[in-house]
């Protein structure tokens, strides 16, 4: 099939949407057939479900198309990794037990956590990632 030849998607206006999806949301509360009335409009019935669910979900009939989508690329942190730690030996708390140390050496200079929780470690992160970007 030549470019010619294919058929345009129909486009439906906002306002037609959205009568049909009360007209939808109706009819299956009242036990009728949601196809039958998207035949009726010469809508695909699979189209109205979808919007119907887009509607339930998001109170919206339609997303905004974007002709062209933005895809950023995460930032890449370089981490090495090494297996001896004579340069940062564990520290011992008062109570004996094993200090958990988190050393980063960075271009602006270096960092020790002491214990880091799971939220101070994301924080860190997401600030290094943004000292990162370009």
């Amino acid at each position: 099939m030549s470019t010619q030849q294919r058929r345009s998607r129909k486009q439906y206006s906002p306002e037609l949407k959205l009568k049909l999806v009360r007209m939808a949301v109706k009819a299956s509360n009242e036990g009728n057939s949601v196809a039958a009335l998207a035949r009726q409009y010469d809508v695909n019935d699979n189209l109205l479900f979808k919007w119907v669910r887009l509607w339930q979900r998001e109170g919206q009939v339609s997303r905004p198309r974007r002709k062209y989508r933005k895809t950023s690329s995460p930032a890449l942190l370089p981490v090495q990794l090494t297996t001896t730690v004579s340069d940062f030996p564990p520290a011992v708390t008062s109570a004996g037990s094993q200090d958990i140390v988190c050393h980063a050496r960075l271009r602006q200079g270096d960092i020790t956590l002491h214990n880091p929780s799971a939220e101070l470690m994301r924080l860190v992160l997401r600030e290094i990632m943004k000292g990162s970007a370009p």
